[in-house]
């Protein structure tokens, strides 16, 4: 078993953001392992037949020697509710293929689609993906995700997010919300966070909702 993961945005024969996804795998190998990675990201996609049509997670398993390829059919998955998980001591600061613990805070969901988990009082990410809220007409992601994932750095790069410390308590002071990652862009649906907590709560229960907002 390869010990990390990468995951890659291929729509209709192109792929995103590959720059940015070979640095971290990169970075992810020499700070692990104290290796380098001994092969370029787009050699090794070369090697494999790439779709041409349609959207695509390219999943490529790796370690710093070898790697494996596969190319899996996408399709978004729709977020209409989110349970608000806290656990301390979760760490997933790099993409590794055991994702154990974070299953497990998603099989806390309940009824809902999702899970947001909180760490400290402070909000991280979804289960799958980094979070944004919008205020003033501005967007923000939190300032110490688990993961800092591909699509938020770009993001960053571009001047289209700003960092900022989100404690949970502050959630209901921002307008929107939106998930991304590597497959699910900038122009995501965005949703009120009071909506989708309401509609947490409806599921939950009224103490959930007095909790929260």
């Amino acid at each position: 078993m390869f010990p990390l993961i990468e995951s890659i945005k291929l729509l209709d024969g192109e792929l995103y953001n590959l720059k940015l996804h070979e640095e971290r795998m990169r970075y992810s190998i020499k700070s692990l392992y104290s290796e380098i990675l001994r092969w370029s990201l787009k050699e090794l996609l070369l090697k494999h037949t790439i779709p041409e049509k349609g959207l695509y997670k390219c999943r490529i398993e790796y370690s710093a020697n070898e790697s494996n390829v596969e190319f899996i059919p996408y399709a978004y998955s729709i977020i209409n509710s989110i349970k608000i998980i806290e656990n301390n001591s979760i760490e997933y600061s790099f993409k590794f293929a055991d994702r154990n613990d974070i299953t497990l805070l998603f099989k806390q969901k309940g009824a809902c689609d999702d899970v947001l988990i909180v760490k400290e009082g402070l909000v991280r990410d979804t289960s799958f993906a980094n979070v944004l809220f919008k205020k003033n007409n501005q967007w923000y992601t939190p300032l110490n995700p688990l993961l800092k994932g591909v699509k938020r750095r770009e993001l960053l790069e571009k001047g289209l997010i700003k960092e900022e410390e989100i404690g949970l308590k502050d959630v209901k002071e921002y307008e929107s919300i939106k998930l991304v990652n590597a497959m699910r862009g900038f122009d995501t649906m965005s949703r009120t966070p009071t909506d989708d907590y309401l509609e947490t709560a409806r599921k939950l229960g009224k103490d959930e909702l007095e909790r929260v907002l």
